[in-house]
């Protein structure tokens, strides 16, 4: 067989995932089982496993494409073992408690405090760690974090920034209006300089929402805009500010004070290397390892790394009939 066979056949649909859980699970092993929405949500929450579960062969990750497959998989998985332990199902919260969207509730489920994981990852000691780590500076003395001073008030102009845009995306998950986020690009929207962040002119944020996330219903009202906008920033920024925007805002900030420094290092005849580029598409796998990780997602972790978790919690759903059903309701729309 050629490798190009092998890896066609290797090619990973939700029916072959589910045969290969059930090909891996072993209920007297110590294993870690993970279903995950992405990618990138692999690299996070196997980082974060790892620290309880250090050996890599222990913890098995599922990518199940999206929020609605790993319900999916939770749905199918708990109806043929209700009692499973160490089966993890890991969900972003996005604007769902927000806009009156509930989850099942089971201790084997996670969902985010925060809108996805990679908030957990926008902070300044995860900058600061990513230039420690990726990049050197010969012949000059810089202290890293000094230049990182900014990081929190420019962070906080950004989420005042996106107040609008959040507001809009509320409302119209509220109304059951159908978008489609993976379009939308703040750099459309915004600009990071040296200076801090600012609007790009004559760029109308409501119109380019209404466009690119192809929106079926009309925009809502500016008093309704206000209203929304009033409500949310009683909340935590972190909480509603979709995390890949939150992330475009890290690594444009991040290329601003790596732009800084390879001005000044030249200027003081020194020499600079960058060993990986920061992007946005990457930087969860450079930097998950690093960070401290969350509370919640800590203590969720610490219980189920131990055997008899989910049998000695009082919360378990034991009722999975008719859950993929709820689900699909649940899910419809996002």
């Amino acid at each position: 067989m050629s490798f190009t066979d092998l890896l066609r056949k290797a090619r990973s649909t939700r029916v072959a995932m589910s045969h290969k859980f059930l090909t891996n699970y072993d209920p007297n092993s110590e294993r870690v089982y993970a279903f995950v929405e992405g990618d990138a949500d692999e690299a996070f929450y196997r980082a974060q496993i790892q620290k309880y579960v250090p050996d890599q062969r222990l913890i098995y990750t599922y990518n199940c494409d999206g929020k609605a497959g790993v319900a999916e998989a939770y749905a199918e998985i708990v109806k043929k073992h209700p009692n499973c332990e160490r089966v993890l199902f890991f969900l972003d919260k996005d604007v769902d408690d927000i806009v009156g969207i509930q989850w099942p509730s089971d201790p084997r489920i996670f969902v985010t405090d925060c809108y996805s994981i990679e908030n957990y990852i926008v902070n300044k000691q995860a900058l600061s760690r990513y230039c420690k780590d990726y990049v050197k500076i010969r012949k000059v003395e810089i202290d890293i974090d000094s230049v990182l001073e900014q990081f929190e008030t420019d962070l906080f102009h950004f989420h005042q920034m996106m107040l609008p845009v959040m507001a809009w995306i509320v409302i119209m998950r509220r109304s059951r209006c159908k978008v489609n986020l993976q379009n939308v690009d703040p750099g459309e929207l915004f600009r990071v300089t040296d200076d801090g962040n600012s609007r790009r002119p004559k760029r109308c944020s409501i119109a380019y929402l209404m466009r690119v996330t192809q929106a079926t219903s009309p925009s809502p009202s500016w008093q309704r805009l206000k209203v929304t906008c009033k409500e949310l920033k009683t909340l935590p920024a972190k909480s509603y500010v979709r995390g890949k925007f939150e992330a475009w805002w890290f690594v444009e900030f991040g290329k601003r004070i790596l732009e800084g420094l390879q001005k000044v290092v030249k200027e003081e005849g020194g020499s600079i290397k960058i060993a990986m580029p920061l992007h946005s598409n990457t930087f969860i796998q450079l930097l998950a390892a690093g960070i401290e990780t969350p509370v919640g997602l800590d203590a969720f972790i610490a219980f189920h790394a131990k055997r008899g978790a989910v049998r000695g919690a009082n919360d378990v759903n034991r009722h999975t009939g008719g859950m993929l059903q709820k689900i699909a309701k649940i899910i419809k729309g996002d």
